[in-house]
Formats: C-alpha cells, sequence, structure tokens
C-alpha cells in the first residue's frame, strides 16, 4: 500500500509537470505563430511597396535591365518570405496541437490521481517523499528542457526557411505552397492594368543565354551552350537537380528567362501557366486563365496527342504570353499579375490547335490557321505585346494546320515562316506583308520549320522536305526551291540543323541524316522508340526524346554515333529546353531540371 502510494505521488507530480510544461510550450508557441501570422501578412507578394514604387521607375526606364532584374530578384526574394512564414505557420499548428493535446491528456490524469491519494492536500515530508519530489524536479527539468528544444526548432525552421532565399550549394529545398491568381478572359482585347512597356526587345545576347520559346532562341532547337549533361539517373537521383509534378497536364514545352521556367497545362475548363524557380523547382505562383463571363462553346475538340494546351508559351523578359486550344490568349508579367487578355475565338482544328507563339520586336505572333467552316479562314495575326490589341492580320490560303511560325534572320532581314498544307508562305513580321511562297502538297502539316545553312527547310509530312532560298517575291516555288527530298520526311517532329547537315525524326523511329546544301542523304537509323517531340543540338550533341521517354544522345556528325541513351521514367511528347549547363523537360506527369548538382 505503501509502494503504491508512493508511485501515484510520483505520478501525481510528473503528469503536474507535464501540464504545466504543456501548458507553457502551447503558449510560447502560440505566440510564435500570432508573430509568424503578423509577418506574413505584412510581407504579401502581392502588396510590396518597394517594388511598386521600382516598377514605377521601370516604366520611365524600360530599357534599364539592371533595375529590371532588381525586381525580379525582390520579387522572388518576398515571395520565399512569404511562403517560409506559411510553412512555418502549418508547422506551429501542428506543434500547437501537440501540446495541447498533452496538456488535456495531463490534467485529465491528474484528476484521476488525485482522486486515489489519501489527503492531496498533506504530503509527509518522508525521506521517500523527499526523493519523490527530487525525481519530479529532474522530470520537470526535462520537460523544460523539451520546451526550449521546441523553441529553438521553431527558429531554424523560420531561418533555414530564409537561408533558403539563396541556395549556396544548388540543393533543392522544400517546395513552398504556389499562389494562385484568376485571370479573367474578355471577349475582346483587355487591358487590365497601365501595361509595362515592352517597346524595347532584349538584346541578342540576352535571347541567347534562355530559351525564350518553341525550340528556344532562333525556334530551331539549337543551343548557345554546349556544357550539357549527357547522363543521369531518375531512380537515384543522379543528375537530377530537381523533379516536379505539373498539376496540370498539356503537351507545351518549357521555356527560360533567368531564374525562371514557365509551363502551361489545362483541362477541358480549366486553364493555367505556372512560374517555377529554376535553382530548385519552388513553384512560384499559378495564373489561372479563365472564360470570359457569358462565353458559350468554348470548349474544344481536341485529340489525346494534342490536348488543352500544346502550344508553348513565348516571353520577352517582361511578360509571359500563352495561348490555349480554345483561343484565349493572355499577357501575365513575371510577378502573376495579368496585362491583357484576347479571346481568339474556337479554332475549327481536326486535332486541337497547337501552333506555339512567336515573337517579334514587341509584337506576338499568332498562326491560326483553321478548317472552312462557320465562314473562319486561317490568318496570321500579330498583337501588341504591350496592350494585346490586334497590330496587323493577313488571311491565309490555307487549310488547318499545326505547324509553330518562326521569325529567321535572313540574308533579306527578317522573315516570318509558316507552314501549312498547300503552301509555305513568309511574311514581314513587321508590316505582315506576303514575301513569297512555295506550292506543297500534304494534308496533315505537323513539323515546324527551321532556318539553317542559308536555307527554309520545311518537311511535308507524306509528301517532300524543300529547301528553299527566301530571297524571292511572290510564288517562288519553280524558281526557289534548291532541292526536295523523300528520304528522310519527318511527321510530326521539327527537324534540327548544325548548319551543315539536318536531321529528322520519324515517329516510326528512324533518324535520318541529310546534307544542307545538296539535299543528299548521309545516313539513317532506325531507333527503339517513336519520336513526336523535336530533337535538340547543343554543340555537336543531339538530344532525342522518345514517347516512352527515353533519350538518345547521338553526335551530330557524317556518321551515326551514339554517345549515351537515358530515360525520364515516364512518356514524354515535349521538346527539351537548354540553358547554361541544364536541360529541362517535361514528362507526362512531372517537370525535371537535368544537370551537375
Amino acid at each position: 500500500m505503501i509502494v503504491d502510494e508512493k508511485s501515484v505521488k510520483l505520478s501525481y507530480r510528473i503528469t503536474y509537470a507535464m501540464a504545466v510544461v504543456s501548458c507553457v510550450f502551447s503558449l510560447l508557441v502560440g505566440m510564435l505563430m500570432v508573430s509568424s501570422l503578423m509577418a506574413v501578412r505584412t510581407s504579401s507578394p502581392l502588396d510590396m511597396p518597394e517594388i511598386d514604387q521600382l516598377r514605377a521607375v521601370l516604366k520611365e526606364n524600360p530599357t534599364d535591365e539592371i533595375l529590371r532584374n532588381k525586381i525580379r530578384d525582390l520579387d522572388l526574394v518576398s515571395r520565399r518570405f512569404y511562403f517560409t512564414g506559411l510553412t512555418s505557420l502549418r508547422t506551429g499548428s501542428f506543434l500547437l496541437l501537440g501540446g495541447v493535446i498533452i496538456m488535456l491528456v495531463s490534467l485529465k490524469t491528474m484528476a484521476s490521481l488525485r482522486r486515489r491519494l489519501p489527503n492531496p492536500r498533506e504530503y509527509p515530508a518522508s525521506p521517500d517523499m523527499l526523493q519523490s519530489a527530487a525525481t519530479a524536479r529532474w522530470v520537470i527539468a526535462g520537460m523544460w528542457v523539451a520546451l526550449i528544444t521546441g523553441a529553438v526548432v521553431i527558429g531554424i525552421m523560420e531561418r533555414s526557411g530564409l537561408e533558403a532565399v539563396v541556395p549556396s550549394n544548388g540543393v533543392p529545398i522544400k517546395t513552398a505552397q504556389p499562389v494562385t491568381m484568376p485571370v479573367s478572359g474578355q471577349m475582346v482585347s483587355t487591358t487590365v492594368s497601365p501595361a509595362q512597356p515592352v517597346t524595347a526587345s532584349p538584346d541578342a545576347a540576352e535571347v541567347l543565354k534562355n530559351w525564350p520559346g518553341f525550340r528556344g532562341p532562333l525556334g530551331n532547337g539549337v543551343s548557345a551552350f554546349t556544357n550539357m549533361p549527357v547522363s543521369w539517373d531518375v531512380k537515384s537521383g543522379r543528375g537530377i537537380i530537381w523533379k516536379v509534378k505539373v498539376p496540370l497536364s498539356g503537351m507545351s514545352s518549357p521555356v527560360v528567362w533567368g531564374n525562371r521556367v514557365f509551363l502551361t497545362g489545362a483541362s477541358e475548363t480549366k486553364r493555367e501557366v505556372y512560374c517555377y524557380d529554376i535553382a530548385n523547382g519552388t513553384l512560384l505562383w499559378t495564373a489561372r486563365v479563365d472564360a470570359a463571363p457569358g462565353n458559350t462553346n468554348k470548349v474544344p475538340q481536341v485529340s489525346k496527342d494534342a490536348g488543352y494546351a500544346a502550344p508553348t508559351p513565348v516571353t520577352d523578359g517582361v511578360n509571359v504570353y500563352a495561348i490555349f486550344a480554345n483561343g484565349d490568349i493572355t499577357a501575365i508579367d513575371f510577378c502573376s499579375k495579368k496585362i491583357w487578355d484576347v479571346d481568339m475565338g474556337l479554332c475549327n482544328n481536326t486535332y486541337g490547335y497547337s501552333a506555339s507563339l512567336a515573337i517579334h520586336k514587341g509584337k506576338i505572333i499568332v498562326q491560326y490557321d483553321s478548317v472552312d467552316a462557320d465562314g473562319k479562314v486561317s490568318e496570321m495575326i500579330a498583337l501588341d505585346a504591350a496592350t494585346g490589341k490586334k497590330a496587323w492580320s493577313i488571311t491565309r490560303p490555307v487549310a488547318d494546320s499545326w505547324p509553330s511560325p518562326i521569325v529567321a534572320q535572313t540574308g533579306k532581314g527578317a522573315q516570318l515562316i509558316s507552314m501549312a498544307n498547300e503552301w509555305i508562305i513568309a511574311y514581314d513580321p513587321v508590316a505582315g506583308k506576303e514575301l513569297w511562297k512555295v506550292k506543297c502538297a500534304g494534308s496533315e502539316v505537323t513539323p515546324s520549320p527551321i532556318y539553317a545553312g542559308g536555307l527554309v527547310i520545311a518537311s511535308i509530312a507524306a509528301e517532300q522536305v524543300y529547301a528553299i532560298r527566301p530571297d524571292g517575291q511572290g510564288d517562288v516555288t519553280k524558281s526557289h526551291v534548291v532541292w526536295r527530298s523523300e528520304d528522310g520526311v519527318a511527321d510530326v517532329s521539327s527537324p534540327v540543323s548544325n548548319g551543315e547537315l539536318v536531321f529528322f525524326a520519324h515517329s516510326g523511329g528512324t533518324l535520318t541524316c541529310i546534307e544542307v546544301a545538296s539535299g543528299k542523304i548521309i545516313w539513317d537509323k532506325s531507333l527503339d522508340g517513336e519520336f513526336y517531340a523535336s530533337p535538340g543540338l547543343a554543340g555537336d550533341r543531339l538530344y532525342l526524346v522518345t514517347r516512352n521517354g527515353e533519350v538518345f544522345i547521338v553526335r551530330a556528325g557524317r556518321k551515326y554515333e551514339e554517345i549515351g541513351k537515358t530515360s525520364l521514367g515516364e512518356p514524354s511528347d515535349c521538346s527539351p529546353a537548354f540553358v547554361d549547363g541544364r536541360i529541362i523537360m517535361r514528362g507526362a506527369t512531372n517537370l525535371f531540371c537535368i544537370g551537375n548538382k
């Protein structure tokens, strides 16, 4: 009985200590959470007077790249600080819940033990009780140590979140929760806020350092960098800097500018633009593109191979511009703020609209080819990048198509090159005037053209490859086609060239090398895979992605030489993006950054 009484009294003291410590711990965590909440409320990245002031200065000096980069960096820091605060609040809520539960359990246990004591208000100071009291004091001291440790853990988490603002070793940090900004569409061009000036185009050197649109700076799949990885392993993580899941699916490819990676995704009812941090894969923001109120019949009929987000976005370093299968185009700045949106109307397209946007001197180029139905005609359209208003448009004598236009710097100046059923056409990208055209056959034109070795090279599915001199006027079918080839005709993916040789990847798995100057076939090779994604070229290395996610790395030379073979671990129909030492690739589910950590 005495032993049992001693045990009950010791348990009572320990439980009392646990109740006190858990109560104080909960109060401390609660105060820290209030502090974090105040910090989050006062540091919203969408309400930063400092950034607004810098933007006002930038409007007066739109060509100040240093100021523009400062705004981007400040915005990035504010967002990470904000998301770190949210993470701390979530962690604190779990700690607070645990502290409260321990306190309630301790109080209930104390009440139960108190009833078992003969006289809970009197404790004789016997040697046994003194020993019990000493034991209880050690327990109380241990509880206080636990309290201090918990506070230190919270502090470390706060600090680690802030240190993650500028990671020094490139190690991925925990992905912060994104902020979603609704972007409401309109039936006509709508500027929602004073648009930032987009009159000055970034210089050529800055463009080449980035990957601003479909197939890169020149729309030809060629990287300005040669230091690309040739092996990686997704399962072990070797060579994978980061890997993140993309919220909505899409066939669009990633684009990169500075420290940001842009991507689109869509479903039948939702359209979104994503912005990721290239350093660690953090989803910085999600911009939702909503259909205009009262808009009807805005759900396009699309095939599985096209989907609702096939076109790749484009950026000029100030805004990112995206178009979706339902004809909605939006311009969003690098801080997720909508600048304008335009409703192009549904495109009557057999498989679903897929032409990516091009950009030239402050104009967004839209190839909007449609089958002849409901009075719609195919058009090439240029929108002002600052306002979304139509700069020019020209009708096209073609049916629906799926290639993307490119702006080529030819010996005759900049030319907007397009392909579609029956015609390869070049335009003046500034004035919208037709320059020349070549008659071709083929019913389903998908590959995009390239400009290489002074020639426009176009692959027309189920017909021929055309090599055209771009210095003519009018119909130059009989005068400016340098060569034609029935070998190596790609049907889905676009060609890539180093200027001397041009490479074609057929959906059936055949890779063909042709000499640019003569059209002579150099070699072809049957590979184990199907190709929808367009190949990329970095230095003398070709990167080819099969539909099941296998990646072939091949020497771009006069003899076939396989450098390596690796995999994404999931299917992919998207073309890779190349920046300094890194490859950004989109799979069916995830977005990958591949390179040396």
